[in-house]
């Protein structure tokens, strides 16, 4: 039997994985208000620079749109509300990875 603490050489290391924004929302690192304000800035400016969290954290939003084929096909259609724009925009960003 395996002791689960100790990884077999065979396997690699994840000490790589980027996390998403998600999961350091889940850390507690990236607070829902930081992701309201990356969504604001995204929406406010399409073309805006990748967004920096107080974490030290940076997420390019308009490449987090572009991996969601949800969100880039809804931010297409014109007759998207505001407000289903946000939503999507944001939960672009919380399945996002970090840059």
């Amino acid at each position: 039997m395996l002791d689960a603490s100790v990884r077999p050489p065979y396997l690699p290391a994840m000490a790589n994985e980027i996390p998403s924004v998600g999961d350091m929302r889940r850390k507690s690192e990236v607070p829902d208000s930081e992701i309201e304000a990356a969504s604001a800035a995204y929406l406010a400016d399409e073309a805006a620079k990748p967004f920096a969290f107080k974490s030290g954290h940076t997420i390019d939003v308009a490449k987090a749109i572009e991996m969601h084929p949800q969100a880039k096909r809804l931010l297409a259609e014109e007759a998207a509300t505001p407000g289903l724009r946000r939503m999507m925009v944001k939960t672009a960003i919380v399945m996002g990875f970090l840059v």
